[in-house]
């Protein structure tokens, strides 16, 4: 519908439709430009300026002409030009449009707020119901007398219950004040009367989200998404929080870069930028990596991050995108791309506590309480934490966060001292009688530096609803081809797990995934597989039972990390454990070596296969490293490398230590494996061994039993050492273990 009486005199003519509708020469701008959100369609401003100048050369330009020709100036920025349209119009009879575009120059122009207003009341003054002037007046006031502006919306929505974009600002101002209700409900009215309107159902879409509305909301996003343009890019965000919030990463990952691909150049450099997460080496080997490399080295940055190697996406390089792109929206107007909270944020994630000078949020969680009361300490003696106040002694404007499980208990005070939007690290205060010294150390700046001089960033994996816990080690040996096999040995406890009906049958359904990447974090190798055991009775879950494992992997040799996830398919519990892990080199023929110590808990004579055969043995391992008194423990290593004589026989002396670490503890025994005793000597909590052995072969499989049952529980360590006899070479290797009662 139009409004506008083009061909009369009445001053308040005006356009009440959406372009594209409305054709006529006097509003084919004004509904584009006087209203301020974004409509498919809009005129191009210089094609208006072109059009109404040249009305202006042969005479025939009006009143209104003139109002184009300030929207058409204004569009483009040019605010001295758009006034003196403006007010060329006033002089033609035009007053309120006149006077509304001139309170609109005004707006624009720093320090001009009252002049703005002057000039609305001036164009309400000649139409006491022009309802573009009461809008524009009350946008005004959400900046300069924010508790008159909710009145002031209503009073323009009085008069235009159609208005295209005053439900909008009024549902954004009930939506700061709390009021979610009232907000929904203008959105929802803002889209009935403008369906164009991108920013009133982005609004409501996430409103609809927050009430835990999700499908509604899901559809609200992918019409903006399949719209495209400014709202559409918001949109692809929230879709990617949804989505990882509803642990769909692999869709989270997805949406999150073509959000990112949508940003302007400045804004999309700060997802890739590293340097609040790297440690000083990584930084050090980004920094020194060329311009073209550089993304690669990002890439591979990441990958070495990547929490869940069952999974396709990368969790914490989700999570780094969600709180870059929450710095950038909530703490960059002050500074780009953002201030100090910005800093903090990106390198700790959401605090456990946020207290405002203008929204005082005491402690009444005990664990926050008791973290601010450690923080407080580490300060000094008799400082004591004021609830929903920082402990830094500071006026005006500031926030505080408590992120309760850092070092005990952690608080960054932030403070607004110009009253922009910016913050930034509380000073130590300088008045008289504080007692500065004691500030220094709980100075924000110095807090995050060494907080990220031991850890640059701090994820808390949140890609399972419970965690699982397994045991698991790793372990060297040779393999084919100059390689070195790692095998880990892993163990779920039968209470751990959740039974599974298959085919009628109770089991247990697992799956494990291992990833593994170089010292330039490239992955060099990630597997994954899925097994079924048959379920535990009751009686082997109240014993202790668990389900032994191992994965075995060839590689070159070198250190590596580790990434080991395992997870529950009935019950979804998942777990991850990383580490770093050094592989030895066991290529050289000429040079003694063992390699790595298992522990098992049954080593028998095997002639089939199995993932626990090794040659003609079959070995269960104890991948918790934790025996039972009534329990016989087994040693298993390999040699590889003997000298052989002229006879083709080889001579080598095994020794064992075994160590108590219990004071005045007998330490286990060894019951069987050995050859001819050479040495035999028992110390305190300490026992060495010593035996001979002949054979005709270079390499050898070998293993001892150990007696636990004279054994007082505690930790225990195994050394073993191999000498030579015909070359004299020596290696050693260790391990411990725990006796439990």
């Amino acid at each position: 519908m139009c409004d506008a009486k083009c061909e009369g005199k009445d001053d308040n003519a005006l356009c009440g439709g959406i372009i594209g509708v409305c054709k006529t020469r006097c509003c084919l701008l004004l509904c584009c430009v006087v209203l301020v959100w974004p409509v498919s369609g809009w005129a191009d401003p210089e094609h208006i300026i072109a059009e109404v100048e040249a009305l202006v050369l042969a005479e025939q330009a009006a009143g209104v002409d003139y109002v184009r020709l300030g929207d058409a100036y204004l569009a483009g920025g040019d605010l001295g030009k758009a006034q003196k349209a403006y007010e060329k119009a006033v002089s033609l009879g035009k007053v309120a449009l006149g006077h509304t575009g001139i309170g609109k120059v005004f707006a624009q122009t720093p320090g001009r707020g009252l002049k703005a207003q002057y000039h609305f009341r001036r164009a309400l003054g000649k139409d006491p119901h022009f309802a573009e002037a009461q809008y524009h007046l009350a946008r005004l006031y959400t900046r300069m007398r924010p508790l008159e502006a909710e009145e002031a919306f209503s009073k323009a929505l009085d008069m235009d219950p159609d208005h295209g974009d005053a439900h909008f600002q009024l549902g954004q101002l009930m939506e700061g004040a709390g009021d979610r209700a009232g907000a929904l409900v203008a959105y929802e009215r803002q889209i009935l009367v403008n369906e164009a309107h991108g920013d009133a159902r982005y609004r409501l879409g996430k409103l609809l989200f927050a009430q835990g509305n999700q499908a509604k909301a899901a559809r609200i996003f992918a019409g903006l998404i399949r719209a495209g343009g400014e709202v559409g890019t918001k949109a692809y965000l929230e879709m990617a929080l949804m989505s990882q919030m509803a642990r769909n990463f692999d869709a989270s990952e997805k949406l999150f870069e073509r959000y990112i691909d949508r940003l302007p150049d400045n804004e999309k450099e700060t997802f890739f930028d590293i340097a609040l997460v790297a440690t000083k080496e990584e930084w050090a080997i980004f920094e020194s990596t060329s311009d073209s490399l550089k993304p690669g080295v990002v890439r591979r940055f990441w990958a070495s991050r990547d929490p869940a190697p069952l999974s396709r996406a990368n969790e914490r390089l989700i999570e780094h995108y969600r709180r870059v792109a929450y710095a950038l929206r909530s703490f960059s107007k002050g500074q780009f791309p953002w201030d100090d909270r910005g800093e903090v944020y990106v390198r700790l994630g959401d605090p456990d506590h946020v207290s405002r000078f203008d929204d005082i949020q005491i402690e009444l969680d005990p664990h926050i309480s008791e973290a601010r009361e450690q923080f407080a300490t580490r300060i000094g003696p008799g400082f004591l934490p004021p609830g929903g106040r920082p402990l830094f002694p500071i006026d005006g404007r500031w926030e505080y966060w408590v992120y309760a499980d850092i070092d005990g208990g952690t608080e960054f005070t932030f403070e607004n001292e110009f009253g922009d939007s910016r913050y930034s690290f509380a000073d130590v205060p300088l008045s008289e009688g504080a007692e500065i010294s004691a500030f220094i150390n709980a100075q924000g700046e110095l807090l995050v530096r060494n907080i990220a001089a031991k850890t640059p960033s701090i994820y808390r994996a949140d890609f399972a609803d419970l965690p699982i816990n397994f045991y698991y080690y790793p372990a060297g040996f040779r393999s084919e081809g100059k390689r070195t096999r790692l095998e880990l040995y892993l163990g779920l406890p039968a209470s751990e797990v959740t039974r599974l009906t298959v085919e009628g049958q109770e089991r247990v359904v697992l799956e494990r995934g291992v990833a593994l990447y170089d010292s330039l974090w490239n992955e060099v190798h990630r597997v994954q597989d899925r097994l079924q055991f048959r379920a535990p009775t009751d009686q082997q879950v109240q014993a202790g039972a668990f389900i032994p494992g191992v994965m075995s992997i060839d590689l070159q040799p070198g250190t590596y990390g580790l990434a080991l996830q395992v997870r529950d398919v009935a019950s979804g519990k998942s777990q991850v454990y990383r580490q770093q892990i050094v592989l030895e080199d066991y290529s050289a023929d000429d040079q003694l070596k063992i390699s790595d110590i298992e522990l098992a808990f049954a080593i028998a004579p095997s002639r089939s296969e199995g993932q626990f055969v090794k040659g003609d043995l079959q070995i269960v391992p104890m991948s918790s490293r934790a025996f039972r008194p009534d329990q016989n423990a087994f040693v298993y290593f390999e040699i590889y490398n003997l000298s052989q004589d002229d006879f083709g026989q080889s001579r080598y002396q095994v020794e064992y230590i075994l160590r108590s670490y219990k004071e005045r503890a007998i330490p286990v025994r060894i019951l069987h494996g050995l050859g001819r005793i050479m040495r035999f000597v028992e110390k305190d909590q300490q026992v060495e061994i010593a035996y001979e052995q002949v054979s005709t072969d270079a390499d050898e499989e070998t293993y001892v039993e150990l007696d636990l049952r004279e054994t007082e529980p505690g930790e225990q360590l195994v050394r073993v050492k191999v000498k030579d006899l015909l070359t004299e070479q020596e290696v050693q290797k260790e391990i411990r273990f725990v006796i439990v009662p």
